[in-house]
């Protein structure tokens, strides 16, 4: 039991430190393709990595699941912290987390199922991001790809579950912020995967 807690404070504080890398890794990404001046703040992405790690952690059975888990988290941070700060989706995020995705997955035998989980994903994306390109643009619509696939490779009610959860975050947070006039939805999705994965 103590070796398992002081596992987590290490997975916390590691968490915390990839953070730290995946908010610096999006401030590259924005200061080269959104020009200057942009802030992105300090404190949310090293804080969601490390809770997204503990969580990994305590989640996970094997070691195989624990780094692919960890990867994820990281990428997601990442990813959303580019969103956050400037409503965009980086294609070289995204469509690179994608080909990776289908790569581990042809090579447990998974293919199939990652192509369907980010077929039918993004397919809702894209029909969604058509009747409304205000509320949702078409790098959620590229996101979709990797998130379909990963949420598909656990089952129809994780993939399920997770598309749930990315509406209700993202309706949860209008809410929250009415005076905001755009909710990137991009962090809510990666949430909403992790979630489902996590409780499923």
């Amino acid at each position: 039991m103590l070796s398992v807690m002081w596992t987590l404070v290490v997975l916390a504080g590691a968490g915390a430190v990839a953070g730290c890398g995946a908010r610096l890794l999006a401030k590259l990404w924005i200061a080269r393709n959104s020009g200057a001046g942009v802030v992105v703040r300090r404190g949310f992405p090293e804080l969601a990595a490390a809770i997204g790690w503990v969580l990994v952690g305590a989640a996970t059975s094997s070691v195989v699941q624990l780094v692919s888990g960890l990867v994820v988290v990281w990428w997601c941070v990442a990813i959303s912290t580019v969103d956050a700060s400037v409503q965009r989706l980086p294609n070289s995020f995204t469509l690179a987390g994608y080909v990776v995705v289908l790569a581990v997955s042809a090579c447990t035998g998974a293919l199939w199922t990652a192509v369907m989980g980010s077929a039918l994903l993004a397919g809702i994306h894209l029909v969604l991001h058509l009747i409304s390109p205000g509320s949702l643009g078409a790098g959620d619509v590229k996101l979709a790809l990797p998130l379909g696939a990963i949420t598909g490779l656990g089952g129809a009610q994780i993939w399920l579950f997770s598309a749930f959860l990315a509406l209700v975050i993202t309706l949860a947070v209008s809410v929250l912020l009415p005076r905001r006039s755009q909710i990137p939805h991009g962090p809510s999705m990666c949430g909403g995967a992790l979630l489902a994965w996590m409780i499923g």
